[in-house]
């Protein structure tokens, strides 16, 4: 019965190894955020979460430069992208074509 518990919790152990989010690069986590805010402008913390696969801490100090936290309806517990990031990759885009 002993050598039983402890394959379960090995196994369990091995399941949340599995389950932590891995930090990546800023450069491509701040490119997820970004595609994930042009398919929607307000996205919640934990869609942003599962999206990008990222510790919420780590993804908190991106968010805290990058977008406002709405705290009233009708996007309420929403974050949104900050005006100078709205535009960032279309005007990026026109500065090329006018060179």
């Amino acid at each position: 019965e002993q050598w039983y518990q402890r394959r379960v919790r090995g196994a369990q152990k091995e399941e949340k190894l599995a389950a932590k989010r891995i930090r990546l690069d800023k450069a491509t986590v701040e490119s997820m955020i970004l595609k994930a805010f042009k398919k929607n402008q307000y996205i919640s913390q934990k869609n942003l979460i599962s999206i990008t696969g990222q510790p919420e801490a780590y993804l908190k100090e991106f968010l805290s430069e990058m977008c406002v936290y709405n705290t009233k309806a009708p996007h309420k517990n929403t974050w949104e992208l900050k005006p100078e990031y709205r535009h960032y990759e279309s005007s990026a885009s026109k500065e090329m074509e006018t060179d």
